[in-house]
């Protein structure tokens, strides 16, 4: 998919079985697509990757695995062209058992063309420890 054809989700309630789906679909493109050209996105909370190149880097070294994604929403809070998403996920082997699990912080955006994508995507953020 080329960025220009980026697609986003019509409502930010939507994002979370969107970026489920095309993760189990291995849809690297498709997942690019869920994110604006100058997001940031951190698994972890030390390592970042900011824009689009970075972002898809980071993403292939998950697709790569064998891992299936299952989550939802926990909430959405929208202001304006702005929504912070929560989301409960886990990350399960190939036999179905939980490899790991977490919450998520996500600052959602409305772009220009109506479409929501994501500006920041902390897969961790809100179940990180904090020291």
């Amino acid at each position: 998919m080329s960025w220009e054809k980026q697609m986003g989700v019509s409502t930010p309630e939507e994002m979370a079985a969107a970026f489920v789906e095309r993760f189990n679909a291995r849809d690297g493109g498709g997942l690019l697509a869920l994110y604006s050209a100058d997001a940031a996105f951190t698994f972890d909370g030390v390592a970042f990757a900011r824009g689009t190149d970075q972002i898809k880097a980071a993403l292939d070294g998950f697709l790569a695995s064998p891992m299936k994604l299952k989550g939802k929403y926990e909430s959405v809070v929208v202001a304006g062209d702005v929504a912070l998403c929560s989301l409960r996920w886990e990350m399960l082997d190939a036999e179905g058992w939980i490899d790991q699990d977490g919450v998520s912080v996500e600052v959602l955006k409305r772009g220009n063309d109506g479409k929501w994508r994501f500006a920041i995507d902390d897969a961790t953020g809100a179940s990180r420890q904090r020291d």
